[in-house]
């Protein structure tokens, strides 16, 4: 059992920038467990990811984890953070769309004056405005009474094997169509962004590799929107299948590609342990490119810093004692679940 380090500890290794952006990135991902497991220490936990969001000097990368970190929390007291950054025109856009993504997972009603007013005020930035678009699109649905206990659960695609809080729930009537349709709705540009991140779930919960590959279509294929493509970078890193290594590496490797794409690419590949030796290789070579995006060289280090630490024993950190990934998440899903990169504080 995998044991989770102490607040005092955590919030030291947030405290400071400089730290190594693993240990800061492993974390802000503990921190939510502890949200989960001690609740007299959510209003401090909060306050500690708040306060990273705010702290410029943490890098785009870690600041839009931190916003990530608070959606799943879905806790309002996180609310005035994440509008405060959403708001701030001279902020990272990248971190801004993961700010509105954490409001509509959250879904308060506060937050939907703003997340339309950002989005109005924001078309020349689609990733952007369309996160916000839906964000309210997923505070709508739940509105209106579909919430996904209250649907029966006929068909794979509904049932969620993950415990994040999703931007878009999966669709009851995919449960008749085939794996090809459902890639035809993803792929499908005329079609409403929410419908197709619904095909995009409904695959991913089905899993197996035929889903993989209708996702790996849509990454490789898909011109119409990066905000898309790096949701299904995302979700093939939640599936964690070998099937995907080809299509991350040509969406990491593509320099004109959107940086949200690479970065999430990056990270996909990184929690993919049935090819490592060659994973290892392509995230060792974009870390180490200097004239790279400072947010895709650091994920390839997180990447190869939550491999190193989860493909080694905890008592031995010998290579006699390397084991899965999945038999980690065997071990403790409750952490592991949160998302796919995680590991322990040193």
């Amino acid at each position: 059992m995998w044991e989770i380090p102490s607040f005092p500890d955590l919030e030291k290794s947030l405290e400071y920038p400089q730290n190594p952006i693993g240990m800061r990135m492993r974390a802000a991902y503990y921190l939510r467990q502890l949200h989960t497991n001690e609740v007299e220490l959510q209003n401090d936990v909060v306050r500690v990811l708040a306060k990273g969001l705010h702290e410029m000097q943490h890098g785009s990368l870690m600041r839009h984890e931190f916003a990530y970190v608070m959606g799943q929390l879905r806790d309002e007291r996180c609310c005035d953070c994440l509008e405060k950054v959403l708001q701030d025109a001279n902020d990272c856009v990248m971190v801004r769309h993961e700010a509105a993504e954490a409001l509509g997972a959250i879904g308060a009603a506060r937050s939907e004056p703003i997340l339309r007013a950002v989005k109005e005020a924001n078309h020349d930035l689609p990733e952007l405005s369309d996160t916000c678009q839906l964000a309210l699109n997923i505070m709508e649905w739940r509105a209106e009474g579909e919430d996904p206990e209250n649907v029966p659960a006929v068909c794979a695609c509904m049932l969620n094997p993950y415990s994040t809080v999703d931007p878009a729930p999966p669709h009851p009537a995919h449960q008749n169509k085939s794996f090809e349709e459902l890639g035809d709705i993803l792929c499908d540009a005329t079609l409403p962004l929410f419908e197709r991140y619904r095909a995009m779930f409904s695959l991913r919960n089905r899993g197996g590799e035929a889903s993989v590959l209708q996702l790996c279509r849509a990454l490789t294929q898909d011109n119409s929107s990066p905000l898309l493509r790096h949701e299904v970078a995302y979700v093939l890193g939640q599936m964690q299948h070998p099937a995907s290594v080809e299509a991350l590496e040509e969406a990491l490797k593509r320099r004109d590609e959107h940086v949200m794409v690479r970065h999430e690419s990056a990270e996909a590949l990184g929690a993919i342990d049935g090819r490592w030796e060659e994973v290892e290789q392509i995230l060792q070579r974009f870390a180490n490119d200097e004239s790279d995006i400072d947010a895709v060289r650091e994920s390839c280090l997180v990447a190869l810093d939550a491999a190193d630490y989860w493909g080694r024993a905890e008592e031995t950190g010998d290579e006699e004692g390397r084991i899965s990934f999945a038999q980690h998440k065997a071990e403790d899903g409750n952490i592991l679940a949160n998302h796919f990169n995680i590991a322990q504080v040193s």
